[in-house]
């Protein structure tokens, strides 16, 4: 079925992010310097966390709790490349109250720099939708394994693949984006067909995404659904020195573990397949 992803009262598209307030890093802004270019970050990493349902649109009536069952679906693309494809990840909730998140917390997005000649990505483009099934919610392997065979569907990733390897035409992905979501919305069955939440976000170097090191906490609030991410960008030799400072000065309150500079390196898996 068409299911409309840019209703304005439960869509917001944007290539930035609201404030919140209340870090979860507990890090002094004093201590989070800039990068001074973004092609010097070292990692990068998105990290979506348990976005909040605040109406699910099922009313409480006695003898029934009010809850719905929920369908959450994730896509990413960006122009690193070893991720040209993107990433899609598709996820069902049989009882989701007003007032509670859902179950999540996962990367999205990770990549890190083995050397200095990896070129870190310059436009990672998301979008995060929260739709209502109508029925018992279906198995998300037989729904994903239809959509990849769907012949408008392979139309789009091939179309896909050739765009992100082109930066001029790089602004049209999130377009394809949102039809892919869309094709993936025609095997879902009966859905409400106006999702009580999404959100399409677009990071650039240009815009100074990844130029603030450390972690950056990104919250979309719609009508029905608050989405919560963090931006986690690491600059190994910016973070060394920053550790020398703290070391050797008095003028740092906070202790050096508190910066969580690891220096080690971490095997991370993306909690997403490819598309």
């Amino acid at each position: 079925m068409a299911i409309n992803f840019f209703d304005p009262e439960t869509t917001q598209v944007s290539n930035g992010s609201l404030p919140l307030a209340g870090s979860l890093s507990s890090i002094s802004k004093s201590a989070i310097p800039v990068i001074k270019s973004s092609k010097t970050a070292t990692g990068i990493e998105v990290r979506m966390l348990p976005p909040l349902i605040k109406d699910n649109h099922t009313p409480a009536l006695w003898p029934f709790p009010g809850y719905s069952k929920l369908y959450c679906l994730t896509i990413v693309v960006s122009d690193v490349t070893n991720q040209l494809a993107g990433a899609i990840d598709l996820k069902g909730f049989p009882r989701i109250g007003d007032n509670e998140r859902l179950p999540i917390n996962k990367t999205i997005f990770y990549w890190q720099g083995a050397d200095s000649k990896d070129v870190a990505p310059s436009q990672i483009h998301t979008m995060c939708t929260v739709m209502k099934s109508k029925q018992n919610l279906r198995e998300v392997g037989q729904i994903m394994g239809s959509v990849k065979d769907d012949g408008d569907y392979k139309n789009l990733i091939s179309s896909l693949s050739k765009v992100t390897k082109d930066a001029a035409k790089f602004n049209v992905v999130a377009d394809i984006v949102v039809q892919i979501a869309g094709v993936v919305g025609k095997y879902l069955g009966k859905v409400e067909d106006k999702p009580l939440g999404t959100i399409i976000n677009s990071y650039t170097t240009l815009h100074g995404d990844f130029d603030k090191m450390g972690i950056s906490q990104l919250v979309y609030p719609t009508r029905d659904v608050d989405f919560e991410f963090q931006m986690v960008v690491r600059q190994q030799k910016e973070e060394v020195a920053i550790a020398e400072k703290i070391a050797t000065s008095k003028s740092f309150s906070f202790k050096k573990r508190e910066l969580n500079l690891g220096k080690q390196e971490e095997d991370v898996e993306v909690d997403m397949q490819p598309l």
